[in-house]
């Protein structure tokens, strides 16, 4: 749509200074404050600006929908005596699935904004102090009366989680008529990255709105519990990142052998009617890929390699994925990439490394760990 005079010098003024004053903007352009708020309205309209703050509309982020919330880690020090007090060693950290792919992301200099809800209280703040410094964070909402949520789970001697808490019902905030809000800019998105938290009415809607706009949609499930929120039709998704403990509960089978693998990813695709691509990990230690193009292929991290820390593996894996894809190189690579980043983040007690670089994960690449052990 093309601008007069006066629509292009507000554009210029707040690409200038983006915290501009209304009553200033008005002064620089010079017309009354009444007459400066309808052109920024028009220009929200067309998608020139972003309906929220003056966020100019020139840029194609990475767009990641979903949970942003507190997690709490027990880590058992000896082994795990039910029914009695244990020494445990104690983690708090920022977290979410879709708040972990932003920072992976934002981390490796992408362009990322973040779409979730949250409370009006001390654990989103201290999730908002840690990943503004990744991320675009103008698109979380905070809703009065509602606890932001957490995640709390001990973690056994041999790295595996024996039980999982979660307070998480503010997510059910997150519907069609939420997401209303941010039409323009997700329209503009080079990726929609979403996770399970999201309703399944809200997936359902982002999944056909993806379509519609030919923007591709990666989904991440969750937890077993938020299976419910799979869109009943998955043809529409782009990549699909799941678990084996998933993938077992959704199609009731049991994940023990390589072939059981090859298995699952036939059943999530579906005979092309599932996603275009899907990826189920197992543990620390491999990861099965297939595509109706490509067939199905397992890929391990190393021989040496030992399950440790699983938590952040899939938003890393994810996160290593897109950011490669979006350089132009191969998926075959850039499944090694995701990869890649998924052993050094299970290294870490963190669910996503600090040391994360661009750099860095070139530097960790060119020593891959990684190797495709199976075709078929």
């Amino acid at each position: 749509m093309s601008l007069n005079e006066k629509e292009k010098l507000i554009l210029e003024t707040i690409r200038e200074n983006p915290f501009i004053a209304q009553l200033e903007l008005a002064n620089v352009i010079g017309l009354s404050r009444s007459a400066t708020a309808n052109l920024i309205s028009g220009l929200v309209r067309k998608d020139y600006l972003l309906g929220k703050a003056y966020v100019l509309n020139d840029e194609e982020p990475i767009i990641c929908i979903g949970g942003a919330n507190i997690d709490r880690r027990y880590l058992v020090k000896d082994t795990l005596i039910q029914g009695t007090s244990n020494n445990v060693q104690s983690r708090t950290n920022v977290g979410g699935v879709a708040r972990n792919v932003a920072e992976n992301l934002g981390r490796l200099e992408e362009k990322v904004m973040l779409f979730s809800v949250a409370g009006n209280d001390a654990e989103w703040k201290m999730i908002e102090s840690h990943s503004e410094h990744f991320m675009n964070i103008k698109a979380v909402d905070t809703i009065e009366g509602c606890p932001t949520g957490t995640f709390m789970e001990v973690i056994d001697e041999n790295g595996e989680m024996v039980l999982g808490l979660a307070e998480v019902d503010i997510f059910d905030k997150m519907t069609p008529d939420w997401i209303n809000k941010h039409l323009s800019v997700l329209k503009r998105s080079k990726y929609i990255i979403i996770d399970l938290n999201c309703p399944k009415e809200t997936t359902e809607f982002l999944t056909s709105f993806a379509v519609k706009y030919d923007v591709p949609i990666v989904l991440l499930t969750v937890s077993v519990q938020k299976l419910s929120n799979l869109p009943s039709y998955l043809d529409g998704i782009k990549m699909l990142i799941t678990k084996t403990n998933e993938t077992e509960a959704h199609f009731n089978m049991t994940i023990k052998t390589d072939e059981d693998l090859i298995n699952a990813v036939k059943k999530w695709l579906n005979n092309g009617k599932g996603p275009e691509h899907v990826f189920v990990s197992k543990g620390s230690t491999k990861i099965a890929y297939g595509s109706q193009k490509d067939g199905i292929h397992i890929f391990n991290y190393s021989s040496e390699q030992n399950d440790h820390y699983n938590w952040g593996m899939n938003e890393a894996f994810c996160a290593g994925l897109v950011f490669n894809r979006l350089q132009g190189e191969s998926l075959s690579e850039s499944i090694k990439v995701g990869l890649t980043n998924a052993y050094h983040t299970s290294q870490s007690l963190y669910v996503v490394r600090p040391n994360l670089s661009k750099n860095q994960l070139q530097n960790e690449y060119n020593g891959c760990l990684v190797d495709k052990v199976f075709y078929k």
